[in-house]
Formats: structure tokens, sequence, C-alpha cells
């Protein structure tokens, strides 16, 4: 199928979606923020998480469902360009993880839909790795 969009309005179109600061960043900002837990938000390392707890050294990312592929086996996009998309996202999503885990960091990553709907459920799962970390 193709686009309906011209490549110009396209483009415009792309540019306009935030990479930093969404809605789901927020409120794990809020989440984090309410359990006073210390962060750092977007630091300058490897991977580019969104939140790291730099002293228990745990990355966290908030990913959401459609560009990082929740569910993506049963929702596959017809269109090949976002197949591929999506594709080379979860892809670089696990190099990341892998990357960071060898270098000691313990890795988090939490779904649009369980940051917007089972706060907690995220809770628990920072808090149990901050409490894992410490020991």
């Amino acid at each position: 199928m193709a686009d309906i969009f011209t490549k110009e309005k396209r483009s415009w179109l792309m540019s306009q979606i935030r990479g930093k600061n969404t809605k789901i960043e927020k409120k794990m900002k809020e989440i984090l923020s309410e359990n006073k837990i210390k962060f750092v938000q977007h630091p300058q390392m490897f991977g580019n998480p969104d939140f790291i707890l730099e002293k228990e050294r745990i990355a966290i990312f908030c990913d959401g469902d459609f560009w990082h592929g929740y569910n993506y086996r049963k929702k596959i996009p017809k269109q090949k360009f976002w197949r591929e998309k999506i594709e080379r996202n979860m892809a670089r999503d696990r190099k990341i993880s892998r990357k960071l885990r060898r270098e000691e960091w313990s890795v988090l990553r939490f779904w649009e839909h369980d940051i917007e709907t089972r706060i907690d459920y995220c809770i628990n799962k920072i808090m149990g790795k901050v409490f894992e970390r410490k020991v």
C-alpha cells in the first residue's frame, strides 16, 4: 500500500513525534518522584535510557507500544516501511539491553500501556530491582 502523504508531508509529520519528554516519560518521572527515588533523566550514555538510577546502576526505558513492537507478532503492520522500522527498533532495543547488562547495568523496560494503567506494577518492579541491587 502506498503512503497517502507526499514524502515532504510524511517527513514533517514524523518530525512532530517527540523523542524526549513524552507523556509516558512524564508519567514515569512522576512515579519516581512520588516514591522518592533519585534519578537522572536523559543521561548522556550508551543507549540513551530515559532514566537511570545511578547509584544502583539501573537503566529505565519507557517504550511506546507501537514504536517498540508491543504484541508485534499479532499486529504486524501491513506497510513494509512500518514493519522494517519497528523491527529495526526492536533489534536496537535488544542490542542496547545486552550491552548495558554486560556493563553491569540492570535494564528495566516498561511498555506505554503499563506506565499508563499499571502504576503499581511499575513501582513494584523498580523497587524490587533497587532492593536487589542494594543487597
